[in-house]
């Protein structure tokens, strides 16, 4: 007689299962809750405006109760994966009322913060109920790059000391970097500090429009060449991007101008209380305000899948689409409409489909002497 213990499927082949049968029947698995615009700091390239324009929005925050009423009906809903964030999330005093009760239901969550305000508050309140981890944005290596970044004298020791209240404490922290022409410079000592504090490290070139169409943040944008050529400079993020490529062959756009999860098993609240497919989608989106979630999710996110693409949309068909970036809420944000792409993320696509190909060119690379030059300007 065989045992029935024996017929389980290898955990890689239950998650995919489990993936599949989620987006066959919309369940809302993964979502992002912005609690708050405001932030303590005045970073050149934010897409949410300047600190005037996110504290006039501030006063429209969720209070902890409708938040708390909000992780109710997704908890029921099936999500299982719950990312907090802002603006900057500790600023809010009743943060840790909202953390609690989200970690009670049983969510894994995500903290996504600047680390300045990691007190040792905030350290026991982890340290009782950790995190999955807590994800900090580091802006540079030195405190007058960071600065220039963040425009607040002494934002740097600050991140530095809430980084280290919570690696003593054990508390899984990665960090992170938005690539610019303010910082590049110090990308590998950036990547040492994480190192330092046995971090995972990763970034992003791709600098956005702000949320009201303020295009100066993109003057901040690095070459794409200097963008790959950094993300290709360490082995294993090269293994990484080789390994998703052969992964997604033929996951290409076919016929929904969002080929995504977002809208199928991902969601995004604001802080305001507007439901939305995903961050950076603004068109479709629901007011919960004295309203369930699952209506919005079910009447109007779905909409999202309506949109089509046009048969002579420039990304379709591209056998470069799953290494770009693709995003049409990004190109919405940059030119103005979903089907009109990005060149600049377009530009990378090419460039890491070159990489993963074998294909690169003189230059292309940050390795030697070019590596050995950006140390040399820390």
């Amino acid at each position: 007689m065989e045992c029935a213990e024996q017929k389980r499927p290898s955990t890689d082949e239950y998650l995919t299962q489990f993936i599949l049968k989620s987006r066959q029947l919309r369940i809302p698995l993964s979502g992002s809750l912005e609690v708050t615009y405001r932030c303590n700091l005045r970073c050149v390239h934010c897409y949410l405006g300047t600190r005037t324009e996110r504290q006039e929005r501030g006063s429209r925050e969720m209070s902890a109760g409708v938040i708390s009423s909000l992780i109710e009906e997704i908890t029921d809903a099936g999500c299982l994966n719950l990312l907090l964030t802002g603006g900057e999330p500790l600023l809010r005093d009743d943060f840790p009322a909202i953390y609690r009760h989200a970690k009670e239901k049983g969510l894994l969550v995500t903290v996504f913060s600047n680390g300045t305000l990691v007190t040792e508050g905030i350290v026991a309140l982890f340290r009782e109920l950790p995190p999955f981890e807590v994800e900090i944005s580091l802006y540079g290596a030195t405190a007058g790059t960071y600065e220039s970044v963040t425009r607040v004298p002494g934002s740097y020791e600050k991140c530095l000391l809430g980084i280290q209240r919570l690696v003593d404490a054990g508390i899984k922290v990665n960090l992170k970097t938005i690539l610019m022409t303010l910082n590049s410079r110090e990308f590998f000592a950036m990547e040492d500090i994480a190192r330092k504090f046995g971090a995972r490290f990763r970034f992003d070139a791709a600098i956005s429009p702000g949320i009201e169409g303020d295009k100066a943040p993109l003057s901040l944008r690095v070459s794409p060449e200097e963008a790959v050529a950094l993300e290709f400079s360490d082995g294993k993020r090269v293994h990484d991007w080789k390994r998703f490529f052969e992964e997604s062959k033929g996951r290409g756009l076919v016929d929904c101008l969002y080929g995504c999860s977002a809208g199928v098993t991902g969601f995004h609240v604001d802080p305001e209380g507007y439901l939305q497919p995903c961050m950076m989608t603004f068109d479709v989106r629901y007011n919960l305000r004295g309203k369930r979630f699952l209506s919005g999710w079910n009447a109007i996110i779905a909409r999202l899948k309506d949109k089509k693409a046009h048969p002579d949309f420039v990304c379709r068909g591209c056998k470069k689409i799953n290494l770009c970036g693709y995003c049409p809420g990004f190109f919405k944000l940059e030119n103005g409409a979903e089907d009109v792409r990005s060149d600049y993320i377009c530009k990378m696509g090419g460039l890491r489909y070159r990489r993963i190909k074998g294909e690169c060119e003189e230059g292309d690379t940050y390795e030697g002497e070019s590596r050995k030059r950006i140390q040399a300007t820390v």
